[in-house]
Parts: C-alpha cells; sequence; structure tokens
C-alpha cells in the first residue's frame, strides 16, 4: 500500500484564499484577549515558539497551561464555506494518484473536515490525523511522522506539504515529498505552485 499524507490549510488550496491569515488573526486575538499580551509580545512570542516548538499552541500549553482543546476551537472559529468553494480540477488530480489519501494537518479535525467538505473531496480521504491525534505535538517534530507511520505500516508513503521545514522531518523517515506553494526548493523531490500541478508520472510509479 501507499500512503500519501497531505496536509490542508495552504496546500489543497492557494494562501491566497486567506484562510490562514484569518486563523492568524483569532490566535493573535487569542493571546491578547485570554493572556493580556501586547501586539510587540505576541509577535515576538509567536517567532520563538514556532521556532523552539513547532506551533504557537505547543509554546503557550508549556509556558501558560492552556487548555488546547478551546485554543483549537477558539482559533478555528471562522467561515470557511465563505473563503473555499468546490475545486472540480482538484478532486480530479486527486483521484488519479494511485495511493491512500490521508489528511495530515496540525490544525484540529472539526477544522480539516470543513476544508475538505467545502473543497469537495472529503470523500476521497480514509481518515484526518489532526494534531490532537499526535497529543498536540505539531509538525515539524518527529513525533507525529513517528505515530502516524507505526499507525498505518505502509510499504510506501508520499507527502505533500507548503512548509518546507515539515517536509525536512519527512525526508527523515524516507517519505517521498511534495513541496506546494513554490515552483523550486532543495528540500522536496517535487516543488509545485498548486496541488493541481503535482506532475503524475513522479507519483504513480
Amino acid at each position: 500500500m501507499n500512503l500519501f499524507l497531505i496536509d490542508v490549510d495552504n496546500t489543497l488550496y492557494p494562501e491566497t484564499l486567506g484562510v490562514f491569515g484569518f486563523i492568524d488573526e483569532r490566535i493573535n486575538e487569542y493571546m491578547k484577549i485570554k493572556l493580556n499580551m501586547a501586539d510587540g509580545e505576541i509577535k515576538n512570542k509567536r517567532i520563538y515558539y514556532r521556532k523552539q516548538y513547532g506551533t504557537t499552541m505547543a509554546g503557550l500549553m508549556k509556558h501558560y497551561h492552556i487548555d488546547p482543546y478551546y485554543f483549537l476551537e477558539y482559533v478555528h472559529d471562522i467561515d470557511v464555506y465563505s473563503l473555499i468553494k468546490p475545486n472540480p480540477k482538484l478532486a480530479e488530480k486527486i483521484d488519479k494518484i494511485i495511493a491512500v489519501k490521508v489528511a495530515f494537518t496540525n490544525a484540529p479535525k472539526h477544522h480539516a473536515v470543513k476544508v475538505l467538505d467545502a473543497l469537495g473531496i472529503i470523500d476521497r480521504f480514509v481518515d484526518i490525523f489532526d494534531i490532537v491525534s499526535s497529543n498536540f505535538v505539531g509538525k515539524p517534530n518527529r513525533y507525529p511522522y513517528e505515530k502516524i507511520l507505526d499507525m498505518t505500516k505502509a510499504s510506501s508513503y508520499m507527502m505533500a506539504d507548503d512548509w518546507e521545514v515539515n517536509l525536512k522531518t519527512a525526508k527523515e523517515f524516507d517519505i517521498f515529498t511534495i513541496l506546494v506553494g513554490k515552483a523550486e526548493s532543495d528540500a522536496a523531490d517535487i516543488s509545485v505552485e498548486r496541488f493541481e500541478n503535482i506532475p503524475l508520472d513522479k507519483l504513480n510509479l
């Protein structure tokens, strides 16, 4: 079995749709309202937390002992359906890739479900491995990769993501990597500007 691990946000749709921008604003809002942080402090802490722990949430859990379930609900409380529309070309591309598809995301499952449903491709995925599935440890930490590989035990793996650092970890597990959102990259086996541009001859070997 060939398993295709596919990130959701900014991978299955272009960053220009602005979905993650709204999530980003909600994270800043949470830190400002719930933790009484100033704007400059928020910016500096988010940069540090992402570098140190992989996600802002992981840093807030460690240093502020926040409730991760409430945090995830709060920051993903956005109208996905007003931003994302069905994409038949994306569905056609996914159908042509010979592999079992699993969503592999740092977002919570309820958000991933809404995005996949809005795109019209939710029925193409056999499962969603979200941030809760990995005990709130997100990519690019090794733990989520170790857990999903141990759970699935496929004969081969591919992974598509819009973050190069996430693919660098994937390469440590000999996973074939596709970077979405850039034309060129040394961190991935394939780089494409959009998921729909993935060359099938590189995947369906």
